[in-house]
Parts: structure tokens; C-alpha cells; sequence
């Protein structure tokens, strides 16, 4: 799962939009970007972030400095324990070669010291876009975690899981409780990626972070009345 793999195997499952969401990590969704010089895939930088409730967020950011930002956020409020590695595996970090340069200690998985509504405000305070990840599932989630989800609450959208997706036959543009709904891949090993994916119809062209912003907030402010950022 380098950085190069993952384009490659994006690449040759015919996507042209990609996110890589490491756990409280920035390195590899940033340096995919860089290493993405003449592929037709196009990256928007991410991250899945977890609250002091266990919730899961996916933050998506405009730019490099947004992301340093916010792994200088998570640095202070990530708890100092080591990885597990029989468990989680080893963290390995590549380099703009492939090669493997360093292995991070850090046990990634914690939650964060940092409330679900401060984690919130703080992705939009980076100008980046904040989504609660697979809502649906029994564990990490909103739904598990808090039990509902409030039609007041500042997200950008909310994810399912992509068996929730085909299952409730969502389609890009639709709203749950009021937000825009989205899916992703979850892709752990090369093997998923492509095997899932979201196809934008009509005249909605997402191609990078500001036009998925822009689509978001079209999709929430016309089909629904209250409060969206």
C-alpha cells in the first residue's frame, strides 16, 4: 500500500479521483500528490481522524499547509503510546522513490484528545471539508457512539459504508437527515481499490477538493434549509 502502488492500481482501475485517509497520519496523502506528475488521477489530500468519542472523520483539505496544520493538531493531541505492530501491523513511511525510509512508532489508532465539535470546527477553520465516516457501522461511528444523527450539526456530509450504498441504492447527490451522502472504497489492501467507486452523472464534474466543496454545499444549501458551512 506505498503511495505508488496506490496510484498505480487507481490508474489501472480507471478513477480519476482518489483520497488517501490514513489514521491521525498526513505523510503518504501528501506525498501521493507530489509523486502524481503525469497520471490521470487526480488527488485530493485526507485524512480519517478520530474524536475522544471514537467517532471517525474524514478531513479533506485544500492545500499542504492546511494538512501541516492539522498534523501539528494532532500532534498535540494524540496520545504518546507506541504502535502495536502484532496487531496493527508496521507503520512503514515512503519516500518520493518508493522506498521505505522510516517506520512510525506512534499507535495511530488512538483517539484523539479533541471533541467531535472541536474537531469540526477546527477542519473548517483550515478551510478543509469535515465528514463523519461510515455512520452506519456498529462501532467508530456516530451512530454508535452518540446514537443519532442531529440535522443541526455543522458537517459538511455524511459517509456509509459502501455495502450501506448499494444496499439503500444512494446516488451522488442525495441527502441523509439533511447532508449531502457519500461513499468510499474503505480500500485496505490494493486489491479493493477500484472495486468500489462513486460515478457523478449529470453536469456535477468533481475533479479536486474545490469542486467537491462546491458540490457539497450546492447539493446541502438547495435541497435543505438548515444550517450548512
Amino acid at each position: 500500500m506505498s503511495p505508488q502502488n496506490i496510484l498505480k492500481k487507481a490508474e489501472k482501475s480507471g478513477l480519476n479521483l482518489i483520497a488517501i485517509t490514513d489514521h491521525n497520519a498526513v505523510a503518504h496523502s501528501i506525498l501521493i500528490r507530489k509523486i502524481n506528475k503525469i497520471s490521470s488521477v487526480n488527488i485530493i489530500l485526507g485524512i480519517e481522524l478520530t474524536t475522544r468519542e471514537e467517532i471517525h472523520i474524514l478531513g479533506y483539505f485544500p492545500d499542504e499547509y492546511s494538512m501541516r496544520e492539522m498534523e501539528k493538531k494532532i500532534s498535540d493531541c494524540l496520545p504518546k503510546m507506541k504502535n502495536k505492530p502484532s496487531f496493527f501491523g508496521d507503520q512503514l513511511i515512503y519516500d518520493e522513490k518508493g522506498e521505505i525510509v522510516e517506520i512510525d512508532y506512534m499507535l495511530r489508532q488512538n483517539a484523539l484528545q479533541i471533541s467531535l465539535d472541536e474537531l469540526i470546527d477546527y477542519i473548517h477553520f483550515l478551510g478543509g471539508i469535515a465528514i463523519p465516516a461510515h455512520i452506519n457501522r456498529d462501532y467508530c461511528s456516530l451512530m454508535s457512539q452518540i446514537g443519532f444523527l442531529d440535522p443541526t450539526s455543522n458537517f459538511d456530509a455524511v459517509e456509509v459504508s459502501r455495502f450501506e450504498w448499494i444496499n439503500k441504492k444512494y446516488e451522488i447527490g442525495d441527502l441523509l437527515e439533511g447532508f449531502p451522502v457519500i461513499s468510499g472504497s474503505d480500500s485496505h489492501f490494493l486489491e479493493d481499490i477500484g472495486t468500489f467507486f462513486l460515478e457523478v452523472k449529470d453536469d456535477n464534474h468533481i475533479i479536486d477538493f474545490s469542486s467537491l466543496q462546491d458540490f457539497l454545499r450546492k447539493t446541502g444549501n438547495e435541497k435543505y434549509s438548515g444550517p450548512f458551512l
